[in-house]
């Protein structure tokens, strides 16, 4: 790394920033994970040790990423008072990204079948934030997964949970898992009842699937954000229709790199297609854990691989907050802390 490479990884330190794409449960660090299976007595074959458990996080597709958080990740877990691990490693992830206000998925599905208790969980997860908020001056709001994998019933179900047991925490959906096995349109009931119940919506869409899938999931859910959405590259009106529609993008880069639907080099990757077409893009780091990285990290390799300018990088956080479900006073603060940071 070159000294202004150095000098640029401190500007971005240095900033407040949002993120409004990661998972509260690829927060986790292995250490952490590995901690709990010891305490909860789990075991896995081919899994002895703390580095066979980092082996295990090498995932390469989609499908293998969803396992390893289902049965790997989240599996950890087995009493609400483990989740003190999960919170703590998220305040720390945020606050050595000097991110101070983040919009994190949480996937219920996985602990409710376990027998958790969804009240608890939300109590949980509120208290944790408070505490976040204590120690660092950080915000943290959830999204809750409601799930294309375990079906629409299920969906349902996540979501007339968080309507039942409302939290100003928790302030909307977001419609996770195997893209290819849930079409959107399966979940528009789902996303209309979220919307007039007056949550956020948000979706994955374009990760796994081709443009048609994008196209299902604007005319079936109407989301106010769109995860991912790489595949739209492949076609010229649905990016038109996105630039038009100013609907911001979630795109996650090195998830996208080990998912290796669409990409598999970041120099090819369609981000700046879609900036140079005018498309809403943020960068967000989606599974850190998961994926080694950070969203400094992310906003470090589309800079160190000649992707962005400094200039653009400094434009793109910018966006990261103007698509963030805050209020416009609190977007005006954040963004008067970019005015002087690239003289």
């Amino acid at each position: 790394m070159n000294s202004q490479s150095d000098e640029f990884r401190n500007i971005l330190i240095s900033l407040p920033k949002t993120e409004i794409h990661v998972h509260l449960e690829a927060m986790a660090r292995a250490e952490s994970i590995w901690t709990l299976w010891q305490k909860n007595k789990i075991s896995m074959d081919g899994v002895r040790n703390l580095d066979d458990l980092r082996r295990r996080f090498q995932i390469k597709t989609l499908d293998e990423f969803i396992g390893v958080f289902i049965n790997i990740v989240q599996n950890s877990f087995r009493t609400e008072s483990d989740f003190s691990y999960l919170i703590n490693d998220a305040g720390e992830y945020l606050k050595n990204n000097n991110i101070v206000y983040a919009e994190v998925f949480f996937a219920p599905t996985k602990f409710i079948k376990m027998g958790f208790s969804f009240p608890k969980i939300i109590e949980t997860l509120s208290g944790g934030a408070q505490s976040i908020r204590q120690k660092y001056g950080i915000e943290i709001k959830y999204l809750i997964d409601v799930s294309r994998t375990f079906g629409m019933e299920n969906a349902m179900s996540n979501l007339n949970l968080t309507l039942e047991h409302r939290s100003p925490d928790v302030i909307g959906i977001g419609l996770g898992g195997a893209e290819a096995s849930g079409p959107a349109r399966d979940y528009a009931e789902v996303y209309q009842k979220a919307r007039d119940s007056g949550l956020h919506v948000a979706a994955h869409s374009g990760e796994d699937m081709g443009p048609e899938a994008v196209w299902e999931t604007i005319n079936c859910l109407k989301p106010e954000r769109i995860g991912h959405g790489i595949s739209a590259v492949q076609d010229k009106k649905l990016m038109e229709y996105l630039a038009e529609k100013q609907i911001p993008l979630e795109v996650c880069p090195t998830s996208n790199l080990f998912t290796r639907k669409y990409v598999s080099e970041i120099s090819k990757h369609p981000v700046k297609t879609f900036y140079d077409n005018k498309l809403f893009v943020t960068i967000n780091s989606d599974d850190p854990t998961l994926f080694s990285t950070s969203l400094i990290d992310e906003y470090m390799l589309l800079y160190d691989n000649g992707i962005f300018t400094q200039e653009e990088i400094l434009s793109l956080m910018i966006n990261n907050i103007n698509a963030a479900f805050l209020p416009q006073n609190k977007k005006a603060e954040l963004r008067s802390y970019y005015e002087n940071s690239g003289n």
